[in-house]
């Protein structure tokens, strides 16, 4: 124990990959689906939706990149689905 000195730097071991079991690996859908869903979301940023892009034609789904010009012009008016007046707020206790 140093009293009068600097402490020793602490250091951790962070895993660059971990290894997945047969049972726990990423389904190929689900992973597509989130990028898509990065697609329309409004709140997703510009580069973000660029590497959804991206990320989907690597994966061999360049066709499903296409975004409606519904959702377009919602984005950017910043119209909502559901107004606010008619959304449940949450409870919490």
């Amino acid at each position: 124990m140093n009293l009068f000195g600097r402490r020793p730097a602490r250091t951790t071991v962070v895993p660059t990959h971990h290894r997945r079991s047969f049972f726990h690996r990423k389904d190929r859908d689900r992973v597509a689906g989130g990028y898509k869903a990065a697609l329309s979301n409004p709140h997703t940023t510009r580069s973000g939706r660029k590497q959804a892009k991206r990320e989907l034609q690597a994966m061999g789904r360049g066709h499903e990149t296409h975004v409606p010009l519904m959702t377009k012009i919602k984005r950017a008016l910043g119209i909502r689905s559901t107004p606010r007046r008619q959304r449940v707020r949450k409870v919490r206790y």
